[in-house]
């Protein structure tokens, strides 16, 4: 039998394995019939904030960073501060809240009955990754970025796979919904499957590799050839 390519799977958690959407519902508090354009603004914004943070090399964890956006978010909408810090931050809770997606415990249940390690690997920080890991389908590792103190896409993140796994990166697969962190895993070297989020949505013009497009039925059998 020929050797498996890949011998570990590791997925994103925002916007992959938890869906944003109920984001939309906890922004509508703040300002109603606008909350998803206010909660499509703050996912902007804390992606800014934690690239700006690596390259200038000024970490905070990723609660710190997500609270900062969300009250960047606001402003930006003119919503007056008589919502107060209380609800600000019941708002940002709604991060920890997110449920899992559709056919993503089926995934990750067939890549570990097919004997492959699987695992997370995200920006959110290991607070809030307990606070959330119930929810999630069992796996092998749980890796927060607060270990390397960057965020994705910096390649020490990525490197956490490979430290904890012992694999090559050429080994191990990576799953995301979002196309910078698609281009990001591609360049440091996994084989990726990207659940691009529709028909014209395209990585960064950065040089990277194509990821392989994928939808969720499809990531299991990706991986175990």
């Amino acid at each position: 039998m020929a050797a498996r390519t890949v011998n570990a799977v590791f997925f994103d958690l925002f916007g992959t394995l938890l869906d944003l959407g109920p984001l939309d519902e906890a922004c509508d508090r703040l300002l109603p019939g606008r909350g998803a354009e206010i909660a499509a603004r703050w996912r902007a914004r804390q992606l800014e904030a934690s690239w700006l943070r690596t390259v200038m090399e000024q970490w905070a964890d990723f609660d710190v960073i997500t609270l900062d956006a969300l009250r960047a978010a606001v402003r930006e909408f003119g919503v007056d501060g008589s919502a107060g810090e209380y609800v600000l931050r019941a708002v940002a809770d709604a991060f920890i809240d997110l449920p899992l997606v559709d056919g993503a415990r089926e995934v990750v249940q067939g890549l570990r009955a097919a004997g492959i390690v699987t695992g997370i690997l995200t920006n959110a920080s290991i607070r809030a990754l307990d606070r959330v890991s119930g929810r999630l389908p069992p796996m092998d590792r749980y890796l927060s970025v607060d270990a390397a103190r960057q965020f994705k896409p910096h390649p020490k993140v990525y490197q956490l796979a490979v430290d904890a796994t012992g694999l090559p990166a050429m080994q191990i697969g990576f799953v995301t919904a979002n196309g910078w962190d698609a281009a990001g895993a591609v360049a440091f070297g996994f084989r990726v499957a990207w659940l691009r989020p529709g028909p014209t949505a395209s990585l960064p013009a950065v040089g990277a590799l194509e990821p392989i497009i994928a939808t969720w039925p499809e990531i299991v059998p990706i991986f175990i050839q």
